[in-house]
């Protein structure tokens, strides 16, 4: 993480809506055209227009078997509204439901329990109506075909995945091919939470087989035990789609090591802490959010207890929240923020600050703080998130940018910009900025964005 300096603040409160700069704006009302696929130059997914897709997902992971098709679409319409493009979910639920592995139906995945040779069409179908409710509002699915579970815990369903074999595990991975492979919005993720030992990979290797005999050609990833899948199953194949999933507090080592990690792979941020888990603090949910996406990944999940489970009677995860209730808690309101943030630059061209990649240095006045930053190649718009900032000024050095410079802060807790007054010097282009103070909700965490005026 990059540290800037700092000293005293001037603001000028003069509000502004993006539509006044000249940068890119991805309009809700064009959804995505599905299957998703990785760009040419392998950093991001974009759709079959070839329109850059940035991931915004939430985790659901117990919606399939917790709700009903009409608290489905309440969920949906919800996030959809918030801006979120993609979800995270189980397609069979082991122990996160109020009588697993049973749906709010009372339908079984499986005619004898655990047993993967014998899919129940009935439950399967039901699951089918959901994906179909996500693609009618333009959301991605992520599909989870079979939750390992932490350590291959009784969380998930790796005992009987190992007890039922190989052949019996493609059989049900072309079943799932053959179910579902004509539903262009899904993301297939396989393993969860976990990454069996070497000699049962098997595990994960027949599934993702199988899912592709039955005709199945999503896209693929695996959701590892806060490792990058790359790390394990790099020679894949079927690895189309890499990710990031950890709880330091420190996010951004594991992020830009998935960047410069070759051969290069999109890669998401898939999980980290849940909002309302570990006492985690509104900015910190914030955090991982824009340190994420100014770091060079693809996209990333948002997680809030107890919406993931919704509401099932889990233990460890105790909240007095409804589900409903929490769809509109603080950290779900500033994810709409962060889509509004970057759903109106040119995000795909943003390249995470460092070496030659970086257009615009960043130096120190003062007391340091914590920021990142990207910047395009081109070097004419620069993004910097600053993660407690208070009250002060910070030098820039811009000599790579052409035109007018213009500049605006974002506040990541209600929405709104503020013109950023510079003072530049003419002959080498350093320029001086003031960093606001406390944002609307009291915290210190602000985005700054600087943009040449021919841009």
């Amino acid at each position: 993480m990059h540290r800037i300096g700092l000293s005293r603040l001037v603001l000028s409160a003069v509000f502004l809506l993006f539509s006044h700069l000249s940068l890119h704006s991805d309009s809700p009302e064009h959804p995505p055209l599905f299957p998703l696929r990785v760009s040419d130059n392998h950093r991001y997914l974009v759709d079959q227009t070839g329109t850059p897709f940035l991931v915004h997902g939430d985790s659901a992971w117990s919606l399939i078997v917790q709700l009903d098709l009409n608290e489905t679409a309440l969920y949906l319409d919800r996030r959809k509204a918030q801006g979120f493009n993609s979800i995270l979910t189980n397609l069979i639920e082991h122990r996160f439901a109020d009588n697993p592995p049973l749906d709010a139906f009372g339908e079984t995945p499986f005619g004898q329990p655990g047993d993967f040779s014998k899919p129940d069409d009935r439950y399967f179908s039901h699951a089918a109506a959901v994906i179909e409710l996500a693609a009618r509002r333009g959301m991605a699915v992520f599909l989870v075909p079979a939750y390992l579970g932490i350590g291959g815990d009784e969380e998930g369903w790796y005992h009987e995945i190992r007890k039922t074999g190989r052949e019996t595990l493609r059989q049900y991975g072309t079943y799932l091919g053959r179910k579902y492979g004509g539903f262009p919005n899904i993301v297939w993720v396989l393993g969860g939470d976990f990454t069996p030992p070497l000699l049962d990979r098997w595990t994960v290797d027949e599934l993702a087989a199988g899912i592709r005999e039955g005709g199945s050609r999503q896209l693929m990833t695996a959701h590892c035990g806060q490792e990058p899948p790359a790390i394990h199953f790099g020679n894949r194949g079927w690895l189309d789609l890499n990710n990031v999933y950890s709880y330091a507090p420190e996010l951004s080592p594991a992020l830009r090591s998935e960047y410069e990690r070759r051969p290069i792979r999109p890669f998401i941020l898939i999980e980290s802490i849940y909002e309302g888990d570990y006492r985690a603090s509104a900015q910190r949910i914030r955090r991982q959010a824009y340190t994420t996406l100014l770091n060079g990944a693809a996209g990333h999940f948002f997680g809030s207890n107890p919406v993931w489970n919704f509401s099932s009677p889990v233990k460890g995860f105790p909240t007095q929240v409804a589900w409903q209730t929490a769809l509109d808690s603080q950290g779900s309101v500033d994810m709409s923020y962060v889509w509004r943030f970057f759903s109106r630059l040119k995000w795909a061209e943003l390249l995470p600050e460092g070496g030659d990649r970086f257009v615009a240095r960043l130096t120190g006045e003062s007391d340091s703080i914590p920021a990142v930053a990207a910047a395009t190649r081109d070097g004419n718009l620069l993004v910097i998130y600053i993660l407690d900032g208070g009250s002060g000024r910070l030098t820039l050095d811009l000599s790579s940018f052409a035109g007018d410079l213009r500049a605006f802060w974002y506040d990541p807790t209600c929405g709104m910009n503020t013109t950023a007054a510079i003072v530049t010097s003419p002959s080498n282009r350093q320029v001086s900025i003031s960093i606001p103070g406390n944002n609307s909700s009291g915290e210190r965490d602000w985005l700054l964005v600087v943009h040449s005026g021919d841009k």
